[in-house]
């Protein structure tokens, strides 16, 4: 991936990622700058709304590429955690450019939606759903498989847990 990424990245960038990222991360701007005026609160939601879909697209592609990737906890980190990451400090960079008003509050928001977001889209990968490229998956493929992926994803923590508290017991 890293040496040759337009080859790796490019066709399986992924443009459902993209669009929810988009929009999600582009209302939360709008959402904390809301105090400045609608006029500012559109801009910083335009410019995210941009930004998001780009580098929504892109953690997509890079998710979708390590989906069979193991350790699972450490793809998990890399995935949920890094880019998430890379991408605040780029983020960060363009709102200050577009002088955004309410930056931290927005980039706060943004993060821990990308984060959530990030390990949904990886998790559903994992699962067969929300694919790019050359494994692309259709809408109504994704349309008909996300709700049972929804329910498990919501539910790993709460297994996770329960499978800890009965490996203490024996």
């Amino acid at each position: 991936m890293l040496r040759n990424p337009i080859r790796t990245l490019v066709p399986p960038w992924s443009w459902k990622a993209a669009t929810f990222a988009a929009a999600v991360r582009g209302l939360a701007f709008f959402a904390t700058n809301l105090q400045a005026g609608q006029r500012e609160a559109t801009k910083a939601l335009v410019v995210e709304a941009v930004f998001a879909f780009v580098t929504g697209g892109l953690i997509g592609a890079i998710s979708q590429h390590l989906r069979k990737a193991e350790p699972r906890w450490a793809t998990a980190g890399v995935v949920c955690i890094c880019l998430p990451g890379f991408m605040l400090f780029a983020q960060s960079g363009v709102h200050r450019l577009a002088h955004t008003p309410h930056l931290s509050g927005g980039l706060v928001l943004s993060f821990c939606l990308s984060v959530v977001s990030a390990a949904f889209s990886w998790y559903a990968m994992r699962h067969g759903a929300m694919l790019g490229g050359t494994d692309e998956t259709t809408v109504f493929h994704d349309l008909e498989a996300l709700p049972k992926i929804l329910l498990n994803f919501v539910l790993v923590g709460p297994d996770l847990v329960a499978s800890i508290f009965r490996a203490k017991r024996h």
